[in-house]
């Protein structure tokens, strides 16, 4: 059900998450928008720039406690409840009027990890070039070539990392 929402939603640059699902004889999910709720607190404080100054220095990658949240708190929710058990068809309730709506406009399609998966066949070939060991800014090159403008060069480095740490079988568990 996820996929399917997402082919709707993300193109328009909004993407919803489940909030919750419950199985009682019939099939509820409960579905909101992925910029709900509020951002959690953080628990470490804010990295003095010495600290990110000593880090680079050293060859590592700066702390991440400076990341701003995309959430602002949208009310959009719904939830989805099967007609029959087992029925695979399904009724989509909204808890109120004012869960019709988002408070925000669409995002940019980078900001949501969801909109820039790629697709398993093409998914497949990129692992292929990344473990015959071409160059991220070829890579991108060659997706933006191919329609593929959404990945982020970190994308490309992240999976290329745990293509390295899997021994290659990264594309095999998603």
């Amino acid at each position: 059900m996820q996929e399917e929402l997402d082919q709707w939603t993300l193109p328009r640059g909004y993407s919803m998450r489940i909030a919750g699902a419950k199985v009682t004889g019939k099939r509820k999910v409960r579905w909101v928008c992925f910029r709900g709720g509020e951002a959690r607190i953080h628990h470490r404080q804010p990295v003095d720039e010495s600290v990110v100054l000593q880090a680079r220095a050293q060859g590592r990658r700066k702390p991440t406690t400076d990341r701003a949240s995309k959430k602002c708190g949208c009310p959009f929710r719904f939830e989805v409840v099967e007609t029959a058990r087992d029925s695979d068809v399904w009724v989509l309730h909204y808890p109120n009027e004012e869960h019709k709506v988002h408070n925000h406009g669409p995002s940019d399609t980078t900001s949501d990890p969801r909109a820039r998966k790629l697709p398993g066949y093409m998914l497949v070939e990129v692992d292929g070039w990344l473990m015959e060991g071409w160059l991220v800014s070829k890579i991108q090159q060659e997706l933006r070539a191919r329609g593929f403008t959404n990945v982020l060069n970190t994308d490309l480095y992240n999976r290329k990392r745990l293509l390295k740490k899997d021994g290659g079988q990264a594309g095999m568990a998603e």
